[in-house]
C-alpha cells in the first residue's frame, strides 16, 4: 500500500511574540495515493510516439513504455517507467529539435532571430533604411521530408527611389529630370530672375524637399513643392508732417501704388506717390511736407510804424485792414493764408486820398498815418 504526503514535508523551531518555541506549522498527514502499485496511463508527448499502441488506462509499478522521438527532433528511442511513487520516470531533454542553421541575412537587410534556429521556431527579416522588402517578412524551420528547412527564401532589399521632383513656374530645383532619385536625397527650389522685365520672385513654402517613403516603402518626397511669387514691397515709408493713404496690409505687390498727403498747416512738395517697383523695392521717394508760411510785404503804404506785425503767418491765419483818415482800402477788407502759401483774398491796399475840405487842412496837417489792425485766429 502506498501513501502520499498531504501539506508541508518540513517544518522548523521558531519563536512567537513572548519568546516561547514554536513550530512554524502544522504537520503533514499522509493519505492513500490510490489504488496500489499502479500508474495512470501517461499523456502523448508533442515529440515523441509510442513505439506500441497504449490501451490501458493503469499500469504497475516497475512498466516500461518505449518511445521514438518524432520528425523533426533528434532521431532517438527512450523509454519511460512507472515508478514506486506512481508516476512515470521524467522524458524531459531526450528528443532535441533540431536545427535549421543559421538563416541568410539579405544584402542592405537584416534577419532578427526571436528565440533560436530549431525545429519549429521563426525568424524576421527587415530592411536597412532606405531600402524596401521584397518577398516574406519572415521564416519558419519546418520539416521537408525528414530533414528540417526554412520554408521561405530570404527577402531581396532593393533600394528606394522618389519619381522626379514637381516642377514650379517661374522657378526650378536642382534635381535631374530623369526620375528615379535616391531615398534621402534633398532636392533644393531655386525661383528665377527675369532680366527682361527685371522682375524678381519670391519662394513661398520649404526650399528643401526630401526623399522618403511611406509605410509600404514607396518613395514620397517628404512635403508639397514651394511656389514663387513676385517680390512684394516692404510697408512704405513714412513722411515727416504727412501720411501714406490707399492700401494699408501686406503684401505690396509690384505694381501698386501709395499716395501721400501732408497733414493740415504742410504743403506737399515733389510727386505725390510711389510705386513699388518689380525688384521689391519702392520707386524714387524725392517728395517731402513743406510747412505753409505766409508773408506780409515789408512795406506796407500807409501802414503805422509803431504797431507790431509779424513777417510770417501760418496756414488759417487772418488778418484785417482798416485805413486812417486820408486813405482808402482797395481790396478785401481781410484775408486769410491758404494751403498754397498765398493769401486769399488777396491782400488789400491802402491809397491815399486828398482832403476835401479847406477847413481841414490845418487838421490834416497833424493827421496821423492810417494804421493796420493786424490779428489772427
Amino acid at each position: 500500500m502506498i501513501f502520499k504526503l498531504i501539506g508541508e514535508s518540513t517544518i522548523f523551531c521558531t519563536s512567537d511574540n513572548q519568546g516561547n518555541g514554536i513550530w512554524s506549522g502544522p504537520a503533514p498527514h499522509c493519505v492513500l495515493a490510490g489504488p496500489a502499485g499502479y500508474c495512470k496511463a501517461p499523456e502523448e508527448f508533442p515529440f515523441a510516439k509510442p513505439l506500441t499502441a497504449i490501451n490501458e488506462s493503469e499500469f504497475p509499478i516497475g512498466t516500461s513504455l518505449n518511445y521514438k522521438c518524432l520528425p523533426g527532433y533528434s532521431e532517438n528511442t527512450f523509454s519511460i517507467t512507472c515508478l514506486e511513487n506512481l508516476v512515470w520516470s521524467s522524458a524531459k531533454d531526450i528528443c532535441r529539435r533540431k536545427s535549421c542553421g543559421t538563416p541568410p541575412e539579405p544584402i542592405n537587410g537584416m534577419v532578427q532571430i526571436i528565440t533560436d534556429t530549431q525545429f519549429g521556431s521563426t525568424v524576421h527579416y527587415s530592411c536597412n533604411e532606405g531600402y524596401r522588402l521584397i518577398g516574406s517578412p519572415s521564416a519558419a524551420c519546418l520539416l521537408l521530408g525528414s530533414t528540417v528547412t526554412w520554408d521561405k527564401e530570404a527577402p531581396m532589399c532593393e533600394k528606394i527611389f522618389c519619381p522626379n521632383p514637381p516642377s514650379i513656374p517661374n522657378g526650378h530645383h536642382t534635381g535631374t529630370s530623369w526620375g528615379r532619385i535616391p531615398y534621402g536625397k534633398e532636392i533644393t527650389y531655386i525661383c528665377d530672375y527675369q532680366p527682361a522685365s527685371g522682375m524678381i520672385f519670391k519662394l513661398v513654402g520649404e526650399s528643401t524637399i526630401l526623399c522618403t517613403s511611406d509605410n509600404q516603402g514607396n518613395g514620397i518626397w517628404s512635403g508639397p513643392a514651394p511656389h514663387c511669387e513676385p517680390a512684394a514691397c516692404p510697408y512704405p515709408p513714412k513722411i515727416h508732417n504727412g501720411h501714406y493713404i490707399g492700401r494699408h496690409v501686406s503684401p505690396y505687390l509690384p505694381g501698386m501704388i501709395v499716395s501721400y498727403a501732408c497733414d493740415p498747416g504742410y504743403l506737399l512738395v515733389g510727386r505725390a506717390f510711389i510705386f513699388c517697383t518689380y525688384q521689391g523695392t519702392w520707386s524714387q521717394f524725392d517728395h517731402y511736407c513743406k510747412e505753409i508760411k505766409c508773408i506780409l510785404p515789408e512795406f506796407m503804404n500807409g501802414i503805422q510804424k509803431k504797431l507790431h506785425m509779424r513777417k510770417v503767418y501760418h496756414y488759417g491765419d487772418n488778418v484785417t485792414f482798416e485805413c486812417e483818415v486820408g486813405y482808402t482800402l482797395k481790396g478785401s477788407r481781410q484775408s486769410q493764408c491758404q494751403a498754397d502759401d498765398t493769401w486769399n483774398p488777396p491782400l488789400a491796399v491802402c491809397t491815399s486820398s486828398k482832403c476835401s475840405c479847406k477847413t481841414c487842412r490845418s487838421f490834416l496837417s497833424h493827421c496821423s498815418y492810417s494804421f493796420i489792425h493786424l490779428y489772427h485766429h
